[in-house]
């Protein structure tokens, strides 16, 4: 990609205001920027990559860090789901969903409690004191005909969340860990002996490399994620497109 196609683009997104550049800095610019609406940006995706922003221009798709400074040409490939991105809307579905049986991941070996028997996912990471998950759980029990809940349970609240969550992992019999987990009572759960963590480090891992920061954190049956808990979570679900 030419100097010249570099600032139209730059000032395109100054004239959006998605990038401040003093103007003493244009001024010494060699980007040549005379007309920034010139640029004719179509499109732009915020990617799930720290800093970095796919931009369609003039029928060219280029990726740009969030202060304007770095411009990346080239083929990017997604190793989750294991295929190249060459549209933008494969950047909008990455970067709005996460298909996490296309990825490979097998939400049943993480620190999982299932309930109901509908024919489609739903994954929950919630937290065990985390009052708010709890309702959402409560919401989710009248759509067990029609769906299947699996709680992935993360320590997202600190210390004393982390060994609620431990606690489950390391239960001997899970058979009533749902109502251990709605009635604040994980930690009095029997534990087996010895208990082997390999599987609740790969919960952990799998939640930071996920990126969540916050809980309730919901993948609906098409991908769709809501990091907190949606309005109406019957209604969520349903709005699949």
């Amino acid at each position: 990609m030419g100097v010249d196609m570099r600032g139209r683009i730059l000032g395109g997104l100054v004239a959006l205001g998605i990038m401040t550049i003093p103007a003493q800095l244009l001024a010494a610019s060699k980007l040549e920027i005379t007309d920034p609406r010139a640029a004719k940006i179509k499109e732009i995706v915020t990617l799930p990559i720290n800093g970095v922003r796919a931009v369609e221009s003039d029928g060219q798709i280029v990726f740009i860090s969030d202060n304007g400074r770095f411009v990346i040409t080239g083929q990017i490939y997604d190793v989750w789901s294991k295929k190249p991105l060459s549209s933008m809307s494969e950047m909008r579905d990455v970067a709005d969903r996460l298909h996490l049986k296309e990825m490979g991941m097998d939400v049943d070996k993480l620190n999982t409690i299932s309930f109901g028997h509908g024919p489609k996912d739903v994954v929950l990471f919630v937290d065990p004191r985390c009052g708010v998950c709890h309702k959402l759980i409560g919401e989710a029990k009248p759509l067990a005909e029609e769906y299947t809940f699996k709680i992935v349970v993360i320590p997202a609240l600190g210390d004393e969340s982390n060994v609620l969550a431990k606690a489950l992992y390391c239960a001997k019999d899970k058979a009533n860990a749902l109502d251990a987990l709605l009635n604040n009572n994980l930690g009095n759960l029997p534990p087996k002996s010895p208990c082997d963590p390999a599987q609740y480090d790969q919960t952990l891992m799998t939640a930071h490399l996920i990126g969540i920061q916050g809980v309730p954190f919901v993948v609906a049956p098409d991908g769709r994620v809501s990091k907190g808990r949606p309005n109406n979570l019957k209604a969520w679900l349903e709005s699949a497109q």
